[in-house]
């Protein structure tokens, strides 16, 4: 009677030992799909902040262009000697530079259209965006 008691007894808690064994590999795959998905996810973060330090280098980089080409465009102008200014002399005078400003007001409405993809792509914060835009904007006027 004995034995047949132990038989059952081994019978019985046969499965539930193979049952704890294979909740100990669930649990580890589980805890192995944490970690991949963890590492994907800081991946993911690390190229996104590749992508703003990059956004952020060509702004910088446009800027000193555009720096570049009105210090030349201001060397360019050549000095028109000293006379009596009247009304249409003033006129001739205002009129070259209206496109110079017209062109470089173009040029930050690009800029800033092209900031405002990136924040709608999420390339760029809300923060970032007002930050550059005010600095697009002072750089202009």
């Amino acid at each position: 009677m004995r034995i047949r008691l132990a038989m059952m007894l081994i019978f019985l808690t046969g499965p539930a030992l193979a049952f704890a064994q294979a909740d100990d590999a669930a649990v580890e795959r589980a805890r192995l799909a944490n970690q991949r998905i963890q590492i994907e996810a800081e991946r993911r973060e690390r190229e996104e902040q590749e992508r703003l330090e990059q956004v952020a280098r060509l702004e910088a980089e446009q800027a000193r262009l555009a720096a570049r080409e009105t210090q030349a465009a201001a060397q360019q102008q050549p000095v028109a000697p000293a006379k009596q200014p009247n009304a249409a002399d003033a006129e001739s005078v205002i009129a070259p530079a209206a496109p110079a400003a017209a062109a470089d007001q173009l040029h930050a409405l690009e800029q800033l259209q092209k900031l405002g993809e990136l924040r709608d792509a999420g390339y760029v914060t809300d923060e970032e965006f007002a930050r550059i835009k005010k600095k697009i904007l002072d750089s202009q006027f």
